[in-house]
Protein backbone atom coordinates (compact mmCIF):
# COMPACT_ATOMS: atom_id res chain seq x y z
CA UNK A 1 0.00 0.00 0.00
CA UNK A 2 1.28 3.48 -0.76
CA UNK A 3 0.24 6.72 0.88
CA UNK A 4 1.41 9.93 -0.81
CA UNK A 5 0.96 13.11 1.20
CA UNK A 6 1.76 16.78 0.94
CA UNK A 7 2.30 18.25 4.41
CA UNK A 8 2.76 21.74 5.80
CA UNK A 9 5.69 20.76 7.97
CA UNK A 10 9.45 20.71 7.31
CA UNK A 11 10.57 17.53 9.13
CA UNK A 12 14.06 19.06 9.03
CA UNK A 13 15.58 16.20 11.02
CA UNK A 14 14.44 13.56 8.51
CA UNK A 15 16.31 12.19 5.49
CA UNK A 16 15.29 11.83 1.85
CA UNK A 17 14.80 8.07 2.42
CA UNK A 18 14.01 6.35 5.70
CA UNK A 19 13.37 2.69 6.37
CA UNK A 20 11.44 2.36 9.60
CA UNK A 21 11.58 -1.21 10.86
CA UNK A 22 9.03 -2.83 13.11
CA UNK A 23 10.21 -5.17 15.85
CA UNK A 24 8.02 -8.22 15.15
CA UNK A 25 9.88 -9.71 12.18
CA UNK A 26 8.66 -13.31 12.28
CA UNK A 27 5.10 -12.37 13.08
CA UNK A 28 4.72 -9.81 10.30
CA UNK A 29 6.18 -12.06 7.63
CA UNK A 30 3.73 -14.75 8.71
CA UNK A 31 0.94 -12.17 8.47
CA UNK A 32 2.00 -11.13 4.96
CA UNK A 33 2.76 -14.51 3.44
CA UNK A 34 0.69 -17.06 5.33
CA UNK A 35 -2.34 -15.45 6.96
CA UNK A 36 -2.75 -12.88 4.19
CA UNK A 37 -3.21 -9.76 6.26
CA UNK A 38 -1.35 -6.45 6.60
CA UNK A 39 1.51 -6.20 9.07
CA UNK A 40 0.48 -5.45 12.66
CA UNK A 41 3.94 -3.93 13.33
CA UNK A 42 4.78 -2.56 9.88
CA UNK A 43 8.18 -1.85 8.43
CA UNK A 44 7.84 1.20 6.22
CA UNK A 45 9.74 2.80 3.37
CA UNK A 46 9.38 6.56 3.73
CA UNK A 47 10.58 8.78 0.90
CA UNK A 48 10.67 12.57 1.08
CA UNK A 49 11.94 13.68 -2.36
CA UNK A 50 11.24 17.34 -1.59
CA UNK A 51 14.01 17.13 1.02
CA UNK A 52 16.57 17.26 -1.80
CA UNK A 53 14.46 18.89 -4.55
CA UNK A 54 12.73 21.91 -3.01
CA UNK A 55 10.76 22.54 -6.22
CA UNK A 56 8.50 19.57 -5.35
CA UNK A 57 6.80 21.23 -2.36
CA UNK A 58 5.92 24.76 -1.29
CA UNK A 59 8.08 26.58 1.24
CA UNK A 60 7.55 25.13 4.71
CA UNK A 61 6.15 21.85 3.39
CA UNK A 62 7.22 18.42 2.18
CA UNK A 63 6.03 15.67 -0.12
CA UNK A 64 6.16 12.26 1.55
CA UNK A 65 5.50 8.78 0.15
CA UNK A 66 4.97 5.91 2.58
CA UNK A 67 5.08 2.31 1.37
CA UNK A 68 3.73 -0.38 3.68
CA UNK A 69 4.04 -3.97 2.42
CA UNK A 70 0.68 -5.72 2.30
CA UNK A 71 -0.45 -9.13 1.03
CA UNK A 72 -0.90 -9.35 -2.71
CA UNK A 73 -4.06 -10.83 -4.22
CA UNK A 74 -2.62 -14.20 -5.21
CA UNK A 75 -3.78 -16.89 -2.78
CA UNK A 76 -1.13 -19.33 -4.15
CA UNK A 77 1.70 -17.05 -2.98
CA UNK A 78 0.16 -16.46 0.46
CA UNK A 79 -1.79 -13.41 -0.65
CA UNK A 80 -5.40 -12.66 0.09
CA UNK A 81 -7.78 -11.79 -2.75
CA UNK A 82 -10.65 -11.50 -0.25
CA UNK A 83 -9.44 -8.31 1.44
CA UNK A 84 -11.98 -5.54 0.95
CA UNK A 85 -9.53 -2.68 0.39
CA UNK A 86 -12.34 -0.13 0.16
CA UNK A 87 -13.12 -0.89 3.81
CA UNK A 88 -9.67 -1.86 5.14
CA UNK A 89 -7.59 0.74 3.26
CA UNK A 90 -8.67 3.84 5.23
CA UNK A 91 -8.32 2.01 8.57
CA UNK A 92 -4.87 0.67 7.68
CA UNK A 93 -3.85 4.14 6.46
CA UNK A 94 -4.72 5.48 9.92
CA UNK A 95 -2.69 2.68 11.57
CA UNK A 96 0.34 3.40 9.35
CA UNK A 97 0.20 7.13 10.14
CA UNK A 98 -0.18 6.40 13.88
CA UNK A 99 2.85 4.11 13.64
CA UNK A 100 4.86 6.89 12.01
CA UNK A 101 3.78 9.36 14.70
CA UNK A 102 4.86 6.88 17.38
CA UNK A 103 8.23 6.48 15.63
CA UNK A 104 9.00 10.19 15.75
CA UNK A 105 7.13 11.75 12.82
CA UNK A 106 5.29 13.95 15.32
CA UNK A 107 2.57 16.13 13.82
CA UNK A 108 2.50 14.30 10.48
CA UNK A 109 -1.19 13.41 10.52
CA UNK A 110 -2.32 16.90 11.50
CA UNK A 111 -0.19 18.59 8.84
CA UNK A 112 -1.53 16.67 5.81
CA UNK A 113 -2.93 19.02 3.15
CA UNK A 114 -3.24 16.67 0.17
CA UNK A 115 -3.21 12.89 0.00
CA UNK A 116 -3.54 9.90 -2.28
CA UNK A 117 -3.65 6.28 -1.17
CA UNK A 118 -3.13 3.28 -3.45
CA UNK A 119 -3.92 -0.29 -2.42
CA UNK A 120 -3.42 -3.69 -4.06
CA UNK A 121 -6.96 -3.35 -5.44
CA UNK A 122 -6.03 -0.09 -7.19
CA UNK A 123 -3.05 -1.78 -8.85
CA UNK A 124 -5.12 -4.85 -9.78
CA UNK A 125 -7.66 -2.50 -11.39
CA UNK A 126 -4.80 -1.14 -13.53
CA UNK A 127 -3.96 -4.66 -14.73
CA UNK A 128 -1.00 -5.23 -12.43
CA UNK A 129 -0.61 -8.92 -11.59
CA UNK A 130 -1.94 -9.91 -8.15
CA UNK A 131 -2.36 -6.24 -7.24
CA UNK A 132 1.38 -5.58 -7.01
CA UNK A 133 2.75 -2.21 -8.12
CA UNK A 134 6.09 -3.39 -9.42
CA UNK A 135 5.49 -4.21 -13.09
CA UNK A 136 3.24 -5.87 -15.57
CA UNK A 137 3.10 -9.65 -15.36
CA UNK A 138 5.00 -12.21 -17.37
CA UNK A 139 1.81 -13.33 -19.05
CA UNK A 140 1.63 -13.66 -22.82
CA UNK A 141 -0.61 -10.61 -23.16
CA UNK A 142 1.84 -8.45 -21.16
CA UNK A 143 5.14 -9.68 -22.64
CA UNK A 144 7.52 -8.17 -25.19
CA UNK A 145 5.67 -6.49 -28.05
CA UNK A 146 2.38 -6.52 -26.12
CA UNK A 147 3.80 -4.33 -23.34
CA UNK A 148 3.20 -0.58 -23.60
CA UNK A 149 5.63 1.13 -25.97
CA UNK A 150 8.31 3.53 -24.77
CA UNK A 151 6.51 6.01 -27.01
CA UNK A 152 2.83 6.12 -26.02
CA UNK A 153 0.39 6.37 -28.90
CA UNK A 154 -2.13 8.38 -26.91
CA UNK A 155 -2.09 10.94 -24.16
CA UNK A 156 0.38 13.73 -23.72
CA UNK A 157 2.74 14.69 -26.53
CA UNK A 158 6.52 14.54 -26.08
CA UNK A 159 6.37 11.75 -23.50
CA UNK A 160 8.87 8.90 -23.60
CA UNK A 161 8.69 6.05 -21.10
CA UNK A 162 11.34 3.73 -19.69
CA UNK A 163 11.20 0.99 -17.08
CA UNK A 164 9.95 -2.46 -16.29
CA UNK A 165 6.32 -1.84 -17.29
CA UNK A 166 7.14 -0.88 -20.87
CA UNK A 167 8.92 -2.64 -23.73
CA UNK A 168 10.87 -4.84 -23.65
CA UNK A 169 10.15 -6.04 -20.08
CA UNK A 170 11.21 -6.81 -16.52
CA UNK A 171 14.71 -7.27 -15.16
CA UNK A 172 17.81 -5.12 -15.12
CA UNK A 173 18.93 -6.01 -18.69
CA UNK A 174 15.46 -5.34 -20.10
CA UNK A 175 15.10 -2.07 -18.21
CA UNK A 176 18.48 -0.94 -19.55
CA UNK A 177 17.30 -1.76 -23.06
CA UNK A 178 14.11 0.17 -22.31
CA UNK A 179 16.20 3.17 -21.30
CA UNK A 180 18.22 2.93 -24.52
CA UNK A 181 15.02 2.70 -26.59
CA UNK A 182 13.60 5.75 -24.80
CA UNK A 183 16.82 7.72 -25.33
CA UNK A 184 16.83 6.80 -29.03
CA UNK A 185 13.29 8.15 -29.33
CA UNK A 186 14.65 11.51 -28.21
CA UNK A 187 18.14 11.66 -29.74
CA UNK A 188 17.91 9.21 -32.62
CA UNK A 189 19.90 6.01 -33.03
CA UNK A 190 23.49 6.09 -31.87
CA UNK A 191 25.84 4.66 -34.54
CA UNK A 192 27.46 1.38 -33.54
Amino acid sequence: MAIHVGVRQEFADRAHHTISFGASWREVFTELTQTGRPMSDPSLLISMPSKTDRTLAPEGGQVISIVAPTPNQDRHSGGNPDIDWAALGPRYRDEVLQTMEARGWTGLTGSIEVEEMLTPQDWADQGMAAGTPFALAHTFAQTGPFRPSTYPRGGLENVVLAGSSVQPGVGVPMVLVSGRLAAERITGKVPA
